[in-house]
């Protein structure tokens, strides 16, 4: 073997190396093998952390549990991982099963009196709430929000969790269910009636199965007069994917809806919502991030975009007194910033006293600067003050 055969073999060598190192570093997803008790076998999932997870160990996270995680885990984790990097949905942690072999026995034995799981789909059951939970929550930093994602056979199997007391899961993307009997039924009246906070998604299209789509259809029809405020209901019937590609439609449109409040306010929120309220726009924000960490059992920091929404609301409408709450608020989130400041100068500035507003904006100076609003834009409008009153 001749010298540069040598070096070429060497370099791809190293190539292929360095890809399959990068490959591991990229690749958040972590593989196991659990054995269980109640199967009497190992069954296999796939585990994807959040992209900061190891930064702060003292942050909690929704989880995902995928069923049929052979196929659908990527559609989940991929869109759990894009949203939440623009921060439109908090970090969650997505949980695959691989079901490629076992789906049927999983899902659908059933038994003929009252359709609900025996035997082996009974015992999957209790894989899932009595040993796949619990073993995510001891090892991994969870909070109690989990979400239930199905197709087909597993989308009506996820629906055995919610008709149960004490709901095991919180939220459910229900995609082209095959509903077994007396299903439809069972869910209805407890979506009706249910005083828990439960988040369900269910879809169809033109194109799926015609069984499927027509049960889905009356399914949602039983749910026209659905008035109960803990449940957030949400159905789709689509155009054109057919039974295997709506998954990829419906699993985003869900995913973003269901955490559509821990975006920060857009136009939509702002026009529709705090254009229109009769109460305090300051109270309104604080509400909002209660609910986030209630709902969710995560903590997200008011951001200064919501801050400037209820801004311009309070200039839109000339209800200048809310500055007093902002600067308040502001002062328990950005102490370190100009920001209560500013908005306790802007208070006084435009409630006629425009000389403690004066006094305000300049004691800012040793303050830090924070989205735009600098110190240099507090002198100037302080200077604009002693110029107009000749202070």
């Amino acid at each position: 073997m001749n010298h540069k055969l040598l070096l070429i073999i060497f370099f791809i060598s190293s190539y292929t190396l360095c890809s399959q190192e990068t490959d591991s570093i990229r690749n958040n997803n972590i593989y196991e093998k659990i054995y269980s008790d109640k199967l009497d076998t190992e069954r296999e999932i796939t585990i994807q952390l959040p992209r900061d997870y190891n930064v702060d160990e003292k942050k909690h996270y929704p989880v995902f549990i995928v069923f049929d995680g052979d196929y659908l885990f990527e559609i989940v984790s991929g869109n759990v991982d894009y949203m939440s990097f623009w921060g439109d949905i908090p970090e969650a942690i997505v949980v695959g099963i691989n079901q490629i072999d076992s789906r049927y026995n999983d899902t659908s034995v059933i038994d003929n009196i009252n359709f609900t799981p025996i035997s082996s789909t009974a015992n999957f059951f209790e894989f899932v709430s009595q040993e796949l939970i619990p073993y995510i929550n001891k090892n991994y930093r969870t909070t109690k929000f989990r979400v239930a994602v199905g197709h087909e056979r597993t989308a009506n199997f996820i629906n055995f969790f919610i008709i149960k007391k004490v709901p095991i899961m919180n939220g459910y993307i229900v995609v082209s269910p095959k509903f077994t009997k007396q299903m439809k039924k069972y869910l209805a009246q407890y979506l009706i009636s249910s005083s828990h906070n439960i988040y369900y998604y269910i879809s169809t299209s033109n194109e799926d199965y015609k069984s499927i789509s027509e049960d889905v259809l009356d399914f949602n029809q039983r749910l026209d007069s659905l008035n109960n405020k803990n449940i957030h209901y949400k159905f789709q019937n689509l155009e054109t994917p057919s039974h295997y590609t709506l998954p990829a439609y419906t699993i985003p449109y869900s995913i973003e809806d269901m955490f559509s409040i821990y975006k920060d306010i857009n136009r939509v929120e702002y026009d529709s919502i705090i254009l229109k309220l009769k109460t305090s726009p300051v109270r309104y924000l604080e509400e909002k991030y209660e609910k986030i960490k209630d709902h969710f059992g995560v903590i997200k920091e008011i951001s200064i975009n919501d801050f400037i929404a209820v801004e311009q609301y309070i200039d839109e409408t000339e209800k200048f007194n809310f500055f007093k709450d902002l600067a308040k608020l502001a002062t328990n989130k950005y102490r370190e910033t100009i920001l209560p400041s500013y908005y306790m100068g802007r208070f006084y500035e435009e409630t006629g006293n425009p000389e403690k507003a004066m006094h305000i904006y300049r004691s800012a100076y040793n303050m830090d600067d924070i989205a735009g609003i600098t110190k240099e834009y507090l002198l100037q409008r302080a200077d604009a003050i002693a110029d107009s009153y000749g202070y």
